[in-house]
């Protein structure tokens, strides 16, 4: 029979079950993040393989205001408005359909698109609304993202599970020998 930790260490049975339930979310959300991911990842590999390239020019640049929160220099966290700009593309199908689309990537650095510019874009032929900008990061950036987050909250999980087990373990099995069940005379 394995000892139970909080057998021995009565104290710690609320730490560690509250410690357990931490880490089941931990790596529960990590196993969202990484299918997320994942589901992401196939979505764009279809849309690429299917999708049309064009060449798009900027005929514009949306300026849009959001919430960012940042670390003050005191360690406070705060938010603060940010304007990132996004390019509104405007380019032809093959079909001689003229489309016209806001990016949803952006810079909030405000010269980072300019009026003019062009810009290659990827399209469906069946719904060239659903336009984006030919950059790794519209490809790609988000669902790598989801899975190195995924991923990283997996591994980060099962060390400190496996770390805790071993040494709730280790104490389980010192105290045992150091105060050994009474035999029966």
């Amino acid at each position: 029979m394995k000892p139970r930790s909080w057998v021995v260490f009565p104290s710690l049975r609320g730490v560690l079950i509250a410690v357990q339930i931490a880490l089941i979310v931990l790596m529960l959300g990590g196993a969202i993040c990484l299918v997320a991911g994942v589901k992401a990842l196939v979505d764009s590999q279809r849309f690429v393989a299917q999708a049309t390239a064009a060449n798009g020019v900027v005929v514009d640049v949306a300026g849009v205001v959001q919430q960012v929160e940042k670390r003050g220099p005191d360690g406070d966290w705060y938010y603060e408005d940010v304007t990132v700009f996004h390019p509104v593309v405007r380019f032809v199908t093959a079909r001689e359909q003229e489309v016209r689309f806001q990016a949803s990537e952006g810079s909030d650095d405000p010269f980072a698109y300019g009026v003019g510019d062009t810009i290659r874009v990827l399209y469906d032929p069946a719904n060239p609304q659903a336009a984006r900008l030919d950059t790794w990061g519209s490809r790609w950036g988000d669902s790598i993202t989801l899975v190195a987050i995924g991923f990283g909250l997996l591994v980060i999980g099962g060390v400190i599970s496996w770390l805790l087990r071993s040494r709730t373990t280790r104490a389980a099995r010192r105290a045992a020998q150091q105060n050994p069940p009474p035999t029966g005379s």
